[in-house]
C-alpha cells in the first residue's frame, strides 16, 4: 500500500508541474528579479541615506579625557565666551560681563534658558568651570564673579573652556554618548545630535598621521581631519573615487627655528640676525610668518623689517663673524619636519653657514637650533614663551628686559587699544632681537568622501 501511496503522489505532482510549469518558472523568475531589485535599494539607495547620518571622523594623536581637542568639544559644548579667530572676545553663555577693581575682579552675567543634555539649566550654582588661584562667588542664580589676585587679561580667553558637567554633559548641539578607552587614552567617541538622535558622529583617534591616511584608503573613517600630506605610498588621497579635499591654515599652531640664545655663537644678536634674512621666503608646508602674532590677529603689527628675507644682507652681518663661519650648526628637528630643516640648511650654506639635522623624538633639553611647532594661545599674550621666567622659555631667553616689561603690561591692562600698542612694540622688538625666526602657520587637509 505504501508503494502504491507514493506511486500516487509521484504522478499526482507530475501532472501538476507538467499543467503549471510555465507558472511556476515565471514566478521563480520573477521572484529572483524583484529579490535582486530590493537588494540592490536597500544596498545603494536606502542604507547609504541612513548611513549619511552616521560620520565617522578621524584624528591623529593620543588623547585623554582631560585632553579632548576643542575642535571636537565644540560640539558637545561651548564656554561663557567664544574666540574668533582674530583674538577678539565674544559672548558665549554669558551674555555680558564686567571688569572691576582694575583687573581683577570679573562679573559675569549667564544667559537665561540654557539646558544641560541632561535637562538642567545651566546657572551659576550649577557652573562648573574653575581656575587656580581664582575665587568664584555666586551672586546670583545667573551672575558669577571671579576675582584674581592680579589683574590678569587674558582671563576671558580662559572662560572660553567647555562647559560641561561631571558626567562630560554639555550645553551643544551633540551630546557625548560613548568613550571608548585603550591604556587610559581615548580610541573612539560617539557623539549624538540632540535634536535627531539618528544623526551621530563617530570619532576614532590613530596613533600617527599615516594611521589615519590608511584608515581614511581601507574606509574605516569617512573624514580624516588635520592631515599635513594627502599621500599614502605612491598615490594621492585625491585621486580615491568620491573624495574632495579642503586645504585650511592652523593660525593657532606656529613653526619656528629656535635660537638657544645661551649658545656661545648664537649669543650674539648679528648672527641670529643673518641666519633670519636668509630664511627662504616661502614653505611649501604652509602659509609663511614673521611674526609669533598671525596677520588675522587684531593685535597684529607689521614692524618695519616685517617680511623680509635677502641673502645679501645676511651675507654682509657674517662678514666679521669668523667663528660662525667656522662653526657647523647642529639643527634639531622633529620627525615629518626634515623638509624644513633642509630648507633652511640649504638656505643658510648659500651664505656661508655650515649646518648638520638630527632627528629628535621629542622636545631636546639641549639644542643649537631648534625646528618645532609651537602651540599658540587664544590670547595674543606670550608670557610663557617669551618672558625670562616662562615655563616654555626654552630658548634660555633672559637677557631681554625691555620685552619682559611688555610681555608683564600686556597681560595686566584690559583696555584693548592699550593692549593692541603693547603687543605692537612686543612684536617689533622680539622680531628686531630675533630669539627664533618664524617659519610659517601649517597647511592642513580634511579628507572627505562626498
Amino acid at each position: 500500500m505504501q508503494i502504491i501511496r507514493r506511486r500516487y503522489y509521484f504522478w499526482l505532482i507530475k501532472a501538476y508541474f507538467r499543467k503549471w510549469n510555465r507558472t511556476i518558472v515565471s514566478s521563480l523568475i520573477l521572484g529572483g528579479i524583484f529579490f535582486f531589485i530590493i537588494v540592490f535599494t536597500l544596498n545603494f539607495y536606502i542604507f547609504p541615506r541612513l548611513q549619511k547620518k552616521v560620520q565617522k571622523i578621524g584624528y591623529a594623536g593620543a588623547y585623554t579625557l582631560e585632553t579632548i581637542p576643542r575642535q571636537i568639544l565644540q560640539d558637545v559644548s561651548y564656554g561663557l565666551t567664544e574666540i574668533n579667530e582674530n583674538q577678539s572676545v565674544k559672548p558665549g553663555a554669558a551674555y555680558k560681563w564686567q571688569i572691576k577693581d582694575g583687573g581683577k575682579e570679573y562679573l559675569v552675567y549667564i544667559k537665561k534658558g540654557q539646558y544641560f543634555h541632561d535637562n538642567r539649566e545651566l546657572t551659576a550654582r550649577n557652573l562648573s568651570l574653575s581656575f587656580k588661584d581664582v575665587e568664584k562667588n555666586i551672586v546670583d542664580d545667573y551672575t558669577v564673579s571671579f576675582k584674581l589676585k592680579k589683574a590678569y587679561a587674558p582671563f576671558l580667553a580662559s572662560l572660553s573652556s567647555p562647559i560641561l558637567t561631571s558626567k562630560l554633559e554639555g550645553l551643544g548641539d551633540y551630546k557625548l554618548t560613548k568613550v571608548d578607552l585603550n591604556a587610559g587614552f581615548i580610541s573612539s567617541t560617539t557623539l549624538v545630535k540632540r535634536e535627531d538622535k539618528s544623526v551621530k558622529k563617530i570619532i576614532h583617534f590613530y596613533p600617527s598621521e599615516e594611521a589615519l591616511r590608511v584608515a581614511y584608503a581601507l574606509g574605516e573613517i569617512d573624514i580624516a581631519n588635520g592631515l599635513k600630506s594627502t599621500s599614502i605610498l605612491d598615490r594621492n588621497l585625491e585621486t580615491f573615487v568620491n573624495t574632495k579635499i579642503k586645504k585650511n591654515v592652523n593660525y593657532k599652531n606656529l613653526v619656528a627655528a629656535f635660537y638657544n640664545n645661551s649658545d656661545k655663537i648664537l649669543s650674539n644678536k648679528k648672527v641670529r640676525q643673518a641666519l633670519n634674512y636668509a630664511v627662504p621666503a616661502e614653505f611649501a608646508e604652509g602659509e609663511r610668518s614673521f611674526s609669533p602674532i598671525p596677520h588675522v590677529s587684531l593685535y597684529f603689527s607689521e614692524t618695519p623689517n616685517y617680511g623680509i628675507t635677502d641673502p645679501g644682507i645676511a651675507k654682509e652681518l657674517l662678514s666679521q663673524e669668523k667663528e660662525a663661519k667656522n662653526t657647523v650648526f647642529e639643527i634639531s628637528v622633529l620627525e615629518g619636519y626634515e623638509n624644513v630643516a633642509k630648507s633652511l640648511k640649504h638656505a643658510w650654506e648659500e651664505v656661508g653657514i655650515k649646518s648638520k639635522i638630527k632627528i629628535v623624538g621629542n622636545l631636546p633639553q639641549s639644542f643649537q637650533i631648534l625646528v618645532y611647532p609651537m602651540n599658540l594661545p587664544e590670547d595674543p599674550d606670550q608670557y610663557t614663551l617669551w618672558h625670562s621666567k616662562g615655563l616654555n622659555n626654552i630658548i634660555n631667553y633672559r637677557e631681554n628686559k625691555r620685552i619682559d616689561k611688555l610681555l608683564e603690561d600686556g597681560r595686566s591692562t584690559t583696555s584693548f587699544e592699550t593692549r593692541k600698542s603693547i603687543y605692537a612694540d612686543f612684536q617689533k622688538y622680539l622680531i628686531d632681537d630675533v630669539p627664533a625666526s618664524f617659519l610659517y602657520f601649517p597647511y592642513e587637509y580634511q579628507v572627505a568622501r562626498s
